[in-house]
């Protein structure tokens, strides 16, 4: 049992900072901007503490995903639509973190692979 929960407090704290690094968050902004206390944040950051049922919650509404996305449990709905396949969450997450002119460089790219179909 106590493998599990590691696998799962790691899953999602690996989520959650990504989805931090999207939206252009720190943990205190985050915390601010939820309304969830900077220490209990602080908490699930050092593995202190995994969030309980109703955090998960505030978390996946404040970020506007699903809590099996939350939970590293990807390829469930996210709020009532088909989530993405993983690749393509991982490509908008990393293009998310990109500078502007890397984004430039990647849409060239991508553009010349697909033959300049949009």
């Amino acid at each position: 049992m106590l493998q599990m929960e590691a696998i799962m407090e790691t899953a999602f704290l690996s989520v959650f900072y990504d989805l931090l690094a999207e939206h252009g968050l720190n943990r205190k902004q985050f915390a601010e901007q939820s309304g969830i206390p900077y220490p209990t944040v602080i908490g699930w950051t050092n593995l202190k503490r995994m969030p309980d049922y109703y955090a998960l919650i505030r978390i996946a509404d404040f970020f506007s995903c699903s809590l099996d996305y939350l939970t590293g449990r990807e390829g469930g709905p996210a709020r009532g639509k088909v989530a993405p396949a993983t690749d393509e969450e991982r490509l908008l997450r990393n293009f998310r973190r990109c500078s502007d002119e890397d984004r430039t460089l990647l849409l060239t790219l991508s553009e010349k692979l697909t033959g300049g179909k949009r």
